[in-house]
């Protein structure tokens, strides 16, 4: 029987009923934390404008009597209201938008969470005893609440980063003093840190090269992104064996340097090379699309190719991922997108379909090459890309496409990854006793 007596005080900024990838990972370490002894409370904020909402998330929560305290913040999304969807800028706004918050805030825009959070935090740990707390960034502000109720409550604190802090590669610093800024308050959490999490091999590697004289290789530790099993055993999510159309299907957002550009240049090559093919093969997006991306179907003519849903619940979205004959993913190439494994390459392993990915050199090839059902091309080679997909039309068509290795791919179940979290908060709060 697992312990029951430890107690979590999770400090999370993206959380349920926010949707979108980042708030899947602490949400569902949440969810499974009590079946490892640990019970979890969650210090969040009181949502206002924000890209997407997802009650579904936030009734598997409540459904199971976790405590959740919000809290206001003083950061630009209350400039929107409160609770109420905007919509995704276009990638020029969001980088004019991002470039004057960093010239702005430091680390980041949330950093006027920091006083509630701060009041919050400091009276839920003299009302009741919690053993540890675990903080999860971006943004980098958890990081600096949960070290200042650690250091005021006398308990250990982990942090887990979802994005390297001062080496992500989608932050800019204006000047180099705001460089050494994000360098001080960094070095400050990590040595504060007992615990520190990353998602990925890369991004553990990057910190421990920035801080060889304060970081020991058994203080931070990989624990990947993952999908949840619950999902796809209790969710009619349909099968795509005997569709009349070869279904590719993107499940998430596009950001940054993750378009879908070369994906629809590509499928309009392999149309124009096989126009017979134009009756059995779909595209669809399932999430926020780009506002230019319906011109540019119109003008690739594949209007009758590529369907878009829209933004759909995290029940919906697996719908439509398990109804797929083919899963697909970018990752954007430059500096620093090695670094990038995005959440949504975990959910799609789980389903144990086939998966291409068109990614660099990166985390996110280094979990594809070792997956017998994933094929793996240079994210902007259209060529290579055509050629991928053409691969797997015919796979299709001949019954021949890969199924990916349950057994392999049962590494990134969310409750073995939440058993291996407390095992860690366990040694933490031991290795202090």
């Amino acid at each position: 029987m697992p312990r029951a007596d430890r107690r979590v005080l999770v400090v999370a900024y993206y959380f349920p009923p926010m949707g979108l990838s980042g708030v899947q990972r602490i949400a569902r370490f949440v969810k499974y934390l009590p079946e490892f002894g640990w019970q979890p409370e969650v210090l969040t904020i009181d949502p206002a404008g924000y890209f997407a909402y997802d009650p579904s998330l936030l009734d598997e929560l409540t459904q199971r009597g976790i405590p959740i305290h919000r809290t206001a913040s003083l950061d630009p999304t209350r400039f929107f209201g409160r609770s109420k969807q905007v919509a995704l800028p276009a990638e020029s706004s969001r980088q004019k938008l991002a470039a004057l918050s960093q010239w702005l805030f430091v680390p980041d825009n949330k950093i006027g969470w920091m006083p509630a959070a701060v009041r919050r935090g400091k009276a839920l740990l003299a009302e009741r005893r919690f053993d540890a707390i675990l903080a999860t960034a971006p943004p980098y502000t958890a990081a600096l609440i949960g070290q200042r109720l650690a250091a005021s409550a006398h308990i250990p604190l982990a942090l887990d980063f979802r994005d390297d802090w001062v080496g992500n590669p989608r932050h800019v610093y204006p000047t180099p003093l705001h460089r050494q800024l994000h360098l001080m308050l960094e070095r400050r959490a990590l040595k504060a840190a007992g615990r520190i999490f990353t998602i990925n091999e890369r991004i553990r590697t990057a910190m421990l090269a920035r801080w060889p004289e304060l970081l020991s290789a058994g203080a931070i530790r990989v624990l990947p992104q993952g999908y949840d099993a619950a999902d796809f055993m209790t969710k009619s999510g349909g099968d795509s064996r005997g569709g009349t159309r070869c279904r590719f299907v993107y499940s998430g957002v596009f950001y940054d340097r993750q378009k879908p550009d070369f994906f629809l240049h590509a499928l309009a090559q392999v149309l124009d090379r096989h126009p017979e093919w134009r009756d059995l093969v779909e595209a669809t997006f399932v999430g926020l699309l780009p506002a230019y991306v319906p011109a540019l179907v119109a003008e690739l003519g594949l209007g009758p190719n590529v369907t878009a849903t829209g933004y759909k619940t995290h029940p919906e979205a697996i719908h439509q991922v398990m109804s797929a004959d083919v899963l697909w993913l970018t990752v954007g190439s430059g500096a620093g997108q090695d670094q990038i494994s995005t959440g949504k390459l975990y959910e799609y392993l789980g389903t144990r379909k086939p998966i291409l990915g068109l990614v660099p050199t990166g985390a996110a090839r280094d979990v594809l090459q070792q997956d017998q059902a994933a094929l793996c091309v240079e994210p902007e080679e259209t060529p290579a890309i055509a050629d991928a997909i053409e691969l797997l039309v015919r796979g299709w068509m001949d019954g021949t496409l890969p199924v990916g290795d349950a057994a392999d791919r049962g590494r990134y179940e969310r409750r073995l990854l939440t058993k291996s979290l407390t095992q860690n908060l366990d040694e933490l709060i031991d290795t202090r006793a």
